[in-house]
């Protein structure tokens, strides 16, 4: 029962994903594309972590942690690029 709930919140979270990056090719600002990048992130990082007990790997969340140090690397170098033009 438990296999089937988490395999439905994949799904779930593969539509939202979608949805997110056609909000990111369609943004008008740079704001807005980094606004659905963040929520890709964050969406990708949920993914990681619900694979984990569905395969029984508790390295995915060692991999989820690594992931979310990266992502807030990357988003504080496009935020200081967007305001100074450069790193």
């Amino acid at each position: 029962m438990v296999v089937q709930v988490l395999i439905i919140m994949q799904y779930g979270l593969a539509v939202l994903i979608i949805l997110a990056m056609i909000r990111a090719f369609k943004g008008p600002t740079a704001a807005d594309r980094l606004v659905a990048i963040n929520y890709i992130v964050g969406q990708v990082i949920l993914f990681i972590l619900i694979s984990s007990p569905l395969h029984d790997i508790a390295f995915y969340i060692d991999v989820a942690l690594v992931f979310v140090l990266g992502a807030f690397i990357a988003t504080i170098g496009v935020l200081k690029l967007l305001e100074e033009g450069k790193l």
